[in-house]
């Protein structure tokens, strides 16, 4: 074996890349008289393993040395005779670490191992009551469990489906109605929950055969979907709309890289940095870069041409079927599964590098377009010079920091693509090669879940918007106001006739208030003025574990009983998130808004509230237009932590380590103007903006030993809190006619990947050939990875109207 200087994300493997970071050595040897204590002393396997006393670590400091010591031999004879008896697979080794702290480059690419899963015994998860997404969450991380608790949770709910297939096709909550509208997938999501992390199994579910003289099992949905592709409901109605796979779509993550195009932003070196607006076109400008290193474009990235020619054939290259994933299963065949979850791992990767660019695109376009919005009288706004962004010393443009961020970001994007294209990602296979950069086991079930999760999501939101889960109105309540006549009936019976119900609560809440019907409560039918969505959620186990919560409104106050003067939008949210690790935690952020017409308080805190980034607290001047807005975030090492593990009968010390980003980031505008000689003569009056706190926060592990005889490893990364709660709102009161029209719109989404990966450890035993080798996963998540609508709501109605009402 040769050594190496330490390598990181080799393979998509994480290793140790600094000396801070290597382990703390054992003390140094005693004094002899000390050491004198230990005459006589012979260590057993335990003392090896736990290094528990002062004899027990003066022996495995004589193991560090010796090939010969008692520790090594003890723990190398155990760890031949627990190799005869454990199962084995063959896996990609990654580089390790010797007892001299040296890193040790693999003498083969693959190894067979004896090898131990994950103990899910350990996990938990709570939170997400809202969500139907919550369910299916609890039932994936407490099924694969043993444990007695684990074992309630199976019970309850197998009671509870044997309750919804004994009540036929009637409906009684909205748990129950997604899950028969949707029943064919539910069967399969069911059977799957209790296979955790392992897809490959997860794909042979899915396309199970019949048996010899049998039916294809109602869990084999892939299977059944290739025979007859309409997929039903369990009163047989088919799904509607139906679940398509989609057509078009890039060969591999690594081809979605948007291309330049022309628009109204043009982004340019120059010899200052300064944003022109353009006159007459809302939120056009050209931005100026003082240092700008590489030719930019707002809208994709500039690549060399023979790449982007590469991307562009790729970019709309497979048309996905049931039959397609079963294809690709058996071209991939003889591509080892961990080798296509390692290329898995680089798209992903990828795939957030091509989110943070959308945002930063984002973030830019709605900067522009609040700055430089047209004003009355006014050809264009002004440029704004800033300095250079090298300086340090100035308040820099947000519009100029997020250009240098984005030219950054192209940067590694680039890397990236020159990264995948060694790889082979890039090429285009023929015939029937593997292609392993384009499928995997993985792939194929977070699609599908993702597919069927995000509809299924919605109609349980829209169910809960309708009912708050309380169906008695549906069984014997008229809907009847002016022409709208719907007698009492039982909208219960089944999926499709609870759809019936939803939509004739929309034609009656239309006439009870034409001008107002769209801000009438689904279940109360009553205005509704205020939108708010909270929840929290929690997983982990004894080695990584996160925890989040949020909170998030869109008000108009002070309706009814005073002057227009009076009214007051509000725009309030919180998100705070915790990470830890080796039972270490620590409070990653702690996000803070409240913004009226007349006010802004933000507040962003990180590293346990101990680093104040945003601090903003300002009255906004009445009769002017404001501006509040920013983006900061803190790059940190969160959670540094170290313990010694078991792997099978090996001491191996795991150090762990929380880092990432979190931050906020922040455009708000508020309007109060008034007219004449009193404050209550109101021209326009109103709050609006985005907010996002964010955090984006790995958990890895690095891996040490103490004894000679053993080389280790660790494979693998933890996607922890990558999470996001933007909002957006706006609410403005404004005179037209001489009446006032009140427009109000907002909208949030919950933007999550929650313990999102697997990480093992690996462990080399002996010197050959009296060598084995072992690999133990220590965390594997499906993870909870979701964009869920809270609220989006928007209405422009007459302000008297609304009052009569009230």
């Amino acid at each position: 074996m040769s050594l190496t200087r330490p390598q990181v994300a080799v393979l998509g493997l994480v290793m140790s890349a600094a000396p801070a970071l290597a382990f703390t050595p054992l003390p140094t040897l005693p004094t002899p008289p000390i050491y004198n204590l230990c005459v006589g002393y012979v260590p057993t396997l335990q003392d090896c393993q736990s290094g528990a006393t002062f004899c027990a670590q003066v022996a495995r400091q004589a193991a560090r040395t010796n090939p010969d010591a008692a520790c090594n031999l003890l723990v190398r004879d155990a760890a031949l005779d627990a190799a005869a008896s454990l199962p084995e697979r063959t896996v990609l080794v990654p580089v390790t670490r010797n007892a001299s702290g040296q890193t040790v480059e693999p003498d083969s690419a693959t190894k067979p191992v004896a090898y131990i899963e994950e103990d899910a015994n350990g996990r938990s998860m709570s939170g997400l009551a809202g969500f139907l997404l919550g369910t299916s969450h609890r039932d994936q991380t407490y099924f694969p469990a043993t444990s007695q608790s684990a074992g309630w949770i199976k019970f309850l709910r197998a009671l509870q489906l044997v309750g919804w297939d004994n009540s036929g096709t009637t409906i009684d909550s909205c748990q129950e109605y997604v899950h028969e509208k949707y029943y064919d997938y539910s069967v399969f999501e069911f059977a799957t929950a209790a296979l955790g992390t392992d897809y490959r199994r997860i794909h042979s579910l899915a396309f199970a055969v019949a048996p010899a003289g049998g039916a294809v099992p109602a869990t084999a949905i892939g299977t059944r979907a290739i025979q007859d592709p309409v997929q039903r409901g369990k009163d047989g109605t088919p799904i509607q709309p139906a679940i398509q796979f989609p057509s078009g779509a890039p060969k591999n993550e690594f081809f979605t890289v948007p291309a330049p195009a022309q628009g109204k932003v043009l982004i340019s070196a120059s010899s200052r940095d300064r944003v022109v607006p353009l006159p007459g076109i809302m939120g056009g400008a050209i931005i100026e870069l003082k240092d700008l290193h590489r030719d930019l474009n707002l809208y994709g990235t500039v690549l060399p041409t023979a790449m982007r020619t590469t991307l562009s054939q790729g970019a709309s290259y497979y048309n996905e079927s049931w039959a397609w994933h079963r294809g690709m299963s058996t071209r991939n065949a003889s591509v080892l599964d961990e080798k296509l979850y390692a290329l898995d791992q680089l798209q992903e990767d990828f795939a957030a590098l091509i989110q943070q660019r959308k945002d930063r695109v984002a973030a830019i376009q709605a900067e522009l377009a609040l700055r430089f919005r047209p004003i009355p009288g006014m050809l264009q706004a002004p440029a704004t010079d800033t300095p250079s962004h090298l300086t340090g010393d100035e308040p820099q443009d947000p519009i100029i920091t997020r250009a240098y961020e984005l030219a950054a970001l192209d940067d590694v994007i680039e890397a990236a693509l020159q990264q995948a294209q060694a790889r082979g990602c890039l090429a285009f296979q023929t015939g029937k090669m593997p292609a392993p950069c384009d499928w995997s086991p993985k792939r194929f079930a977070r699609r599908v879940m993702n597919l069927y999760q995000g509809a299924r999501e919605q109609d349980f939101q829209k169910c809960a918007r309708y009912t708050r889960d309380d169906f008695a109105d549906l069984k014997a309540k008229a809907l009847v106001h002016g022409a709208v006549n719907f007698p009492a009936q039982d909208y219960t019976t089944s999926p499709s006739r609870l759809e019936t119900y939803f939509t004739r609560r929309d034609q009656y809440l239309r006439a009870l208030s034409a001008s107002v019907g769209t801000m009438l409560d689904p279940k109360t039918a009553q205005p509704r003025l205020r939108w708010e969505s909270g929840d929290s959620y929690s997983l982990g186990n004894d080695t990584f574990g996160a925890t989040a919560n949020y909170q998030v409104a869109v008000a108009l106050n002070n309706v009814k009983h005073t002057p227009d003067c009076g009214l007051s939008p509000e725009v309030t949210g919180s998100f705070d998130a915790t990470g830890s690790a080796l039972g270490m935690s620590a409070h990653l952020i702690h996000a803070q808004t409240q913004v009226t017409q007349k006010r802004a308080d933000i507040d962003l805190d990180v590293l346990d509230n101990t680093v104040p980034l945003v601090d903003v607290h300002r009255d906004l001047t009445l009769g002017q237009f404001n501006i509040v807005s920013g983006k900061q975030e803190k790059s940190a090492t969160l959670v540094n932590a170290q313990t010694t593990f078991v792997i099978v009968v090996v001491p191996v010390t795991l150090g762990a380590r929380v880092a990432g980003v979190v931050g906020l980031d922040y455009r708000l505008t508020a309007e109060h103007k008034v007219t004449g000689t009193t404050e209550c003569s109101v021209t326009s009056l109103g709050v609006a903006g985005h907010v996002e706190p964010f955090a984006r926060v790995d958990g890895e592990l690095y891996a040490g030993v103490d004894l000679f005889i053993i080389e280790a490893g660790v494979k693998g990364r933890l996607q922890l809190v990558h999470a996001a709660v933007p909002l957006d709102a706006s609410a403005w009161l404004t005179s037209s006619g001489g009446r006032l029209k009140l427009r109000m719109e907002g909208d949030s989404h919950l933007r999550f990947t929650f313990l999102a990966g697997r990480i093992s450890a690996y462990v080399e035993v002996g010197i050959w050939p009296f060598e084995s080798e072992f690999e133990q996963t220590l965390v594997s998540w499906n993870g909870i990875k979701e964009d869920v609508t809270l609220f989006d709501h928007a209405f422009n109605v007459d302000l008297v109207d609304l009052r009569s009402l009230l």
